[in-house]
């Protein structure tokens, strides 16, 4: 019941945004904004970096994949590895500034090539820009998934390799080929979609009107502008490629997690080989250079007094206020949505594999549980403003909006994490369950709880991290009163008090790492020993039903 009244409302809440944008336009407004070349050059360059994003990213990760596989354990692989979450964890505009410290007009690269007697180089600004901050956030992620996907392959796999003489090129094409294969169609949807709706990275790399993306066109064209139709136009747009491209992650992906577990390296016939060897030490270090680099450069501009003294301001202090209480309650409102989201479709799920049919009202709830995918953060806020503001003062509900636009934006995360947990103990315990006449809030507490408190702290660990992070939804509600640490360093960075905004960047990552830590320690705390002291399947079912 909660689960249907919670499709119901976030249907409603999207359908309530966009009706509230095109009141405000016009049909022949909305006709006339498609006719321009503009718009079209908008979408033209929107899909050519997003695609260029997902091909640098995959192709980057799955050489660093196969030899974090293929080395198995060695000094600093535990460190690489927890650096592949970076995507869930550091906001954007941290790694923008980390970035612009390694790779802009004086940065560590031109201050390198200056000292070689080599010219200054300028790349970052613009395209250049853009892909090396989304394979900064993007190839990590692949990285992982890739791996975690390297590390299925049975150990009777290796020894067959091992006993027919297999060279390292067979093994890749014969074994690790076929898997890999399977996971990159989804891998690079998700990517895709990603890179298709950057905002802050875009934002602050973008360089001029050339390399403006669809979500920074609707963004300017709502806070700069007030042009309802423009913004309504370039968001029916992005709307329909997210959905297709979404239909098809959905279709004809193979499943991944999102969150995979490292496992100890498997005795592979290649590991020891000469070439392999050198080749996965340059990829690794290579890898380890280009993740590392941007924090250290951060952490390096901190080392001035003067950035220090955004310490005794009350802005600073303000901001860290309304982001963790932003943070927090959006995570907790985005995980009880997505466990009612969960529940409905791994129900109806049920339901269509034991008739036969009914498929068509699963995909409807897994398109609704990622329809904040879809909808550009950008134009849900502004849809949400207009529409409020015909009944109310809408500016008041400023920061209700804010948690709640968040709670939406990450509600797809936690659909996915929490799906396939539930789902897999449905399936285990269901029948048990009935048999033993165990149901309602016995069967939650002794049968679900315990398989679902790791992965609801996660999902609730990214939740409140990306909530805390969040730059989009703040820059279009953000006043002079709300305010969080992304849009004070956003401003900082504009006003070139870069210092500052490189402590204010720490103070940020030091609060999303902690946020996600702490929840997921509370998650992992007591986990195993409440699951076999509360199991009733551990115990005797003759007994319990008696």
């Amino acid at each position: 019941m909660f689960g249907i009244i919670a499709l119901l409302g976030i249907l409603l809440l999207v359908l309530c945004a966009l009706g509230g944008l095109l009141a405000e336009a016009g049909a022949l407004a909305l006709r006339a904004e498609l006719n321009k070349p503009i718009t079209w050059s908008i979408v033209r360059f929107t899909v050519w970096q997003a695609a260029c994003s997902t091909l640098l990213s995959v192709a980057l990760a799955v050489p660093l994949a196969r030899a974090l596989a293929r080395r198995g354990a060695f000094l600093g692989r535990h460190l690489l590895i927890r650096l592949s979450g970076l995507s869930l964890i550091i906001p954007s505009l941290v790694a923008v500034l980390g970035i612009v410290a390694v790779h802009g007009r004086n940065g560590w690269t031109n201050q390198l090539l200056v000292a070689a007697g080599m010219p200054r180089l300028d790349y970052l600004y613009g395209l250049g820009g853009i892909l090396l901050a989304h394979v900064f956030f993007n190839m990590p992620l692949a990285t992982r998934i890739f791996l975690n996907g390297l590390l299925t392959i049975p150990q009777h796999s290796w020894d067959l390799a091992r006993l027919f003489g297999m060279q390292p090129r067979h093994i890749f094409w014969h074994l690790e080929w076929p898997l890999l294969r399977g996971l990159i169609g989804g891998v690079a949807g998700l990517i895709f979609l990603l890179c298709f709706t950057s905002f802050a990275i875009v934002l602050t790399l973008g360089g001029g009107p050339q390399s403006t993306t669809l979500e920074v066109a609707i963004y300017q064209a709502i806070r700069f502008d007030f042009n309802l139709s423009k913004a309504v136009a370039l968001s029916l747009l992005q709307i329909g490629v997210c959905l297709l491209l979404t239909a098809a992650f959905l279709v004809g992906g193979m499943p991944f997690p999102l969150r995979p577990e490292d496992a100890p390296g498997t005795a592979r016939p290649d590991r020891r080989a000469g070439l392999p060897r050198i080749v996965d030490a340059v990829v690794i270090v290579c890898g380890a250079v280009f993740l590392i680099t941007p924090l250290a450069a951060v952490l390096l501009q901190t080392m001035t007094p003067r950035g220090w003294s955004i310490l005794t301001t009350p802005e600073l202090w303000a901001a860290l206020r309304w982001t963790l209480l932003i943070a927090l309650l959006a995570g907790l409102l985005s995980c009880a949505l997505a466990l009612s989201v969960s529940s409905v479709i791994v129900r109806w799920r049920r339901a269509a594999r034991e008739r036969g049919r009914g498929g068509g009202w699963v995909v409807a709830a897994e398109l609704v549980g990622l329809l904040t995918l879809l909808v550009p953060p950008i134009t849900l806020g502004a849809g949400l403003f207009l529409f409020v503001r015909r009944f109310t003062d809408a500016l008041s509900l400023a920061p209700l909006l804010v948690v709640a636009l968040n709670a939406l934006l990450t509600l797809a995360f936690g659909v996915r994490i929490l799906a396939p947990a539930l789902l897999a103990q449905r399936n285990r315990y269901d029948h048990l369950c009935a048999s033993l006449g165990i149901g309602g809030w016995h069967q939650w507490r002794y049968i679900l709880w315990p398989a679902l408190r790791h992965p609801l702290a996660y999902a609730l660990a990214i939740a409140t991290t990306l909530a805390a992070g969040d730059m989009g939804v703040i820059a279009l509600f953000g006043t002079a009163e709300l305010y969080t640490l992304p849009l004070l360093m956003y401003r900082l960075l504009g006003n070139y008090r870069l210092e500052q905004a490189a402590v204010v960047a720490v103070l940020l990552c030091a609060v999303c790492f902690a946020l996600f830590w702490l929840i997921e320690r509370i998650g992992r705390l007591g986990g195993a020993t409440t699951a076999a002291r509360t199991n009733p399947c551990n115990r005797n079912p003759t007994t319990e039903h008696a």
